[in-house]
């Protein structure tokens, strides 16, 4: 599988000629059956890694790793500081499907070897998964509402009016709400609490 990391432009040179190793690219650890493993954090999209991501002393790496020795966990629920959820969002790489997790973050088990790894954009050859794995998760997201539910449409647009700051409620009658937003009138019919 294709992960992205990025690292000092001083050690880029090291990185694609002596590979990645885990004992000292290693920054985190995750609890597994097998006690604690040192893991190097990657992930799906390079523009995931925001922090680095467009920081000119930064290079991203593409990283080829086997799924057996990668998980991957829900990145949002280090923002929400929820240690438990993070934990049980733990799962094989291997039975990882696109889309599932708002912001996956990869933790890679094993040393990089040099052959391996890639300097992004040097070899066009080599696609990305995805191009924002935020994105593709609220796709996802609300292609799975909108299968599961007829009345889907309805309800976010009558949602969207209730938290859009901008839109007017001008008249209600008859089951339906209409509103103003932006010079235009919506009509949208009131789906209750």
């Amino acid at each position: 599988m294709i992960t992205y990391h990025h690292v000092v432009n001083g050690k880029v040179k090291d990185a694609t000629t002596f590979g990645m190793k885990l004992s000292e690219y290693g920054d985190n650890s995750i609890k597994t059956g097998n006690g604690f493993k040192s893991v190097i954090v990657a992930y799906l999209c390079p523009a995931d890694d925001i922090k680095r991501y467009k920081l000119p002393n930064y290079t991203c790496l593409s990283l080829d790793v086997s799924a057996e020795k990668a998980f991957i966990v829900e990145g949002t629920y280090l923002d929400m500081d929820n240690q438990k959820a993070l934990g049980d969002s733990l799962i094989r790489a291997s039975e990882y499907i696109l889309g599932t997790y708002r912001k996956p973050i990869v933790l890679i088990t094993t040393t990089v070897f040099s052959e391996k790894i890639k300097v992004l954009g040097k070899y066009m050859d080599i696609p990305m998964i995805v191009d924002d794995s935020e994105e593709l998760y609220l796709k996802s997201s609300l292609t799975d509402l909108e299968n599961a539910d007829s009345r889907y449409f309805e309800k976010a647009l009558s949602g969207y009016f209730l938290v859009s700051a901008d839109a007017r409620k001008i008249g209600e009658k008859n089951g339906f709400i209409e509103y103003l937003l932006n010079g235009r009138k919506y009509i949208v019919r009131k789906t209750g609490k």
